[in-house]
């Protein structure tokens, strides 16, 4: 860490020594949507239905019929309802109850999340017929500037696991992950000139993040703000040559300065 080069070395060292109280209220899932009205962009975010500190308090009569409740302090705490009928109510409290306790800087390191006071928020669904029809676009920003998207698509609802590939800004498929498939692909989205001028606009405060937006049909939405993709090892998923390569794009100078 004295003198990272790597992606997942630079990632590790922002995370011993970049902890500005910004970073958490953006990787906050409910007080992440304050920043993003404060850049102007209110229009992406999705409708908020509720919050509560305890999810007994919830009260499922005046949700709609379909919506996702979601805990704010963490990553995979979502409970997609595409029919309130059907969804049994005590089971899903007890979920979300015990999410609340987690403390996911603890476990895995990852020192924002724990400054994060946890919350349950409700969130309207997404206008989809069906949510493996959601397409997740994930813009890499460097010091502000895209540098390359992953595209998440065909999502399976339960565990949560899709298909990936990646894209540079001017969508042209980059083999950066491991075990990349040359023959796959995925259309250019419409709004995509957008969707990147969003994506400077949301990152240029930091020396990296992941901007993630939903582009459905002709509307945005945005999804989260990410600053320890993989639990900062992306080698995980990435090439040992990517993450040197994506290394040298994440400038510390002015940091460790």
């Amino acid at each position: 860490l004295s003198e990272p080069s790597t992606w997942g070395e630079k990632l590790l060292w922002l995370n011993h020594h970049w902890q500005p109280e910004v970073k958490s209220q953006c990787a906050d899932k409910y007080r992440v949507r304050e920043f993003i009205k404060q850049q102007g962009l209110e229009n992406i975010l999705i409708p908020l239905l509720g919050v509560w500190e305890d999810a007994k308090d919830i009260d499922f009569d005046t949700l709609p019929d379909k919506f996702v409740l979601k805990c704010n302090h963490g990553c995979a705490m979502n409970i997609l309802v595409t029919d309130k009928a059907s969804l049994n109510k005590e089971e899903a409290v007890n979920q979300l109850n015990e999410w609340l306790k987690v403390d996911l800087g603890k476990m895995s390191g990852e020192r924002h999340y724990s400054k994060i006071k946890p919350f349950v928020i409700a969130e309207a669904f997404l206008p989809v017929e069906k949510e493996t029809d959601v397409v997740d676009f994930k813009i890499h920003c460097f010091n502000g500037e895209p540098k390359f998207i992953g595209v998440c698509y065909d999502r399976d609802p339960v565990t949560q696991t899709s298909k990936g590939l990646i894209y540079s800004p001017t969508w042209e498929r980059m083999m950066i992950l491991q075990g990349d498939d040359p023959t796959c692909s995925y259309p250019q989205p419409q709004r995509l000139p957008e969707m990147l001028e969003m994506a400077k606009k949301l990152s240029r405060d930091f020396p990296y993040v992941r901007v993630d937006l939903y582009a459905i049909k002709d509307e945005m939405f945005f999804g989260e703000l990410t600053f320890s993709p993989d639990g900062n090892v992306p080698e995980r998923e990435y090439t040992v040559e990517a993450s040197q390569m994506i290394g040298s794009w994440l400038d510390l100078s002015d940091l460790k300065s």
